[in-house]
């Protein structure tokens, strides 16, 4: 999902050790480094766990301009969450934070070294998010993409498509090295769950995502790393859409056997989470509209079924507090539960204002919305 711009008046709020060329590990990772036979680890998440995205880190990133050499400021253009609301979210009874980061933030040049202060705010939240006895997943919100700062204006670079500009192709082996790097820093973290190796991928061309993934995973793994890997679908990552855009069986070769897929769920009419109708709207153009919770899922949680791989719903969100989505809310965490799919709810963060799919208020004193609520119970019963 695509964060909104923030306000420009919105409140405001362990430098990496020498690694030398990690790029050229990542290659040399990538073309033969074989990992350890396979461990059986069951996921670190236990089955249908619930958990919470928190929003902030990635806002700004829509504006006009917004790029590698342009990415805003702390506290005007994004925010971390605040280590209460990190304490607010494992309160509520989640027991996942997902947490969307900015590539270009993060680090500015593709290959080259992380942004030191916003790495430090990253490892701050897993701080925090370990004093709750949270688990964090780190997702990289790039959406298959680095938007490249440059005199002439901003060149976006589409990861593993062939470039013809002026700039470097963007390849496999920089998403390694910006992964790479960061779990140099956070890799031995105890809130650290599992690694979102890239948001919501989609048209990207020429490029070939499920190659990329697995260049990566590969790569990753090879590296001596062990951490849990989510890999998204192509297209949006759409649950409904997920056997159009992506091989008809899992596609990541992972000797670990730490690979699970990720799929986003919204019940709007074209899936994007825009919610541009009421529900009313949405009924009358589909009667179907009340049960969409199951049928967008289903084709996803199929898939996983056949491949036998874990799956993940890393987002997923209505207009919580509608009474009219209750019933579809009911039924998706209903058939995720009955199938062992972990998921995680978008979205709170301090900044979100009245969107309608924030879930700020709720840790801030609200009561859960009703199925929500009624899923961590459950949830809490299984456990």
């Amino acid at each position: 999902m695509t964060a909104p711009t923030a306000s420009s008046d919105a409140p405001g709020p362990r430098p990496r050790a020498g690694a030398g060329s990690l790029l050229a590990g990542a290659l040399l990772a990538a073309c033969g480094a074989v990992p350890s036979p396979t461990d059986g680890a069951a996921p670190p998440w236990r089955g249908a766990a619930l958990g919470l995205n928190l929003a902030g880190p990635e806002f700004g990133m829509d504006v006009v301009g917004y790029s590698s050499t342009a990415p805003g400021r702390e506290g005007e253009a994004y925010r971390f969450p605040d280590p209460g609301t990190v304490a607010a979210v494992a309160d509520a009874g989640f027991e996942v934070l997902r947490l969307p980061l900015a590539w270009e933030r993060l680090q500015p040049v593709p290959g080259g070294p992380l942004d030191r202060a916003y790495t430090a705010r990253t490892l701050e939240v897993l701080d925090a998010a370990a004093r709750s006895e949270l688990g964090v997943v780190l997702d990289l919100h790039a959406f298959g993409r680095f938007r490249l700062g440059a005199p002439a204006g901003v060149h976006t670079l589409v990861l593993g498509a062939p470039d013809d500009g002026p700039a470097p192709d963007l390849l496999p082996a920089h998403l390694t090295d910006v992964w790479l790097r960061l779990l140099e820093r956070a890799g031995d973290h105890p809130a650290l769950l599992a690694c979102g190796l890239m948001n919501e991928p989609h048209d990207m061309g020429a490029a070939d995502w499920h190659a990329a993934s697995r260049e990566v995973v590969r790569a990753l793994h090879g590296a001596g790393h062990r951490h849990w890997m989510w890999v998204a679908g192509d297209g949006w990552s759409k649950a409904q859409e997920w056997t159009r855009h992506n091989p008809r069986e899992p596609w990541i070769d992972d000797p670990l056997g730490r690979t699970a897929y990720e799929a986003h769920v919204y019940l709007d009419a074209d899936g994007s989470g825009h919610y541009a109708l009421p529900h009313a709207e949405e009924l009358r153009a589909d009667p179907g509209a009340a049960t969409r919770g199951v049928e967008r899922l289903r084709p996803f949680a199929d898939w996983c079924q056949r491949g036998g791989v874990p799956g993940v719903i890393g987002e997923f969100g209505v207009p919580w507090w509608d009474p009219a989505w209750e019933r579809a809310q009911e039924d998706l965490f209903g058939f995720a539960r009955e199938r062992g799919l972990a998921v995680c709810a978008w979205a709170a963060g301090e900044w979100w204002g009245d969107y309608a799919l924030s879930l700020q208020p709720a840790l801030e004193g609200r009561p859960l919305p009703a199925p929500l609520a009624g899923a961590l119970e459950a949830r809490r019963r299984d456990r």
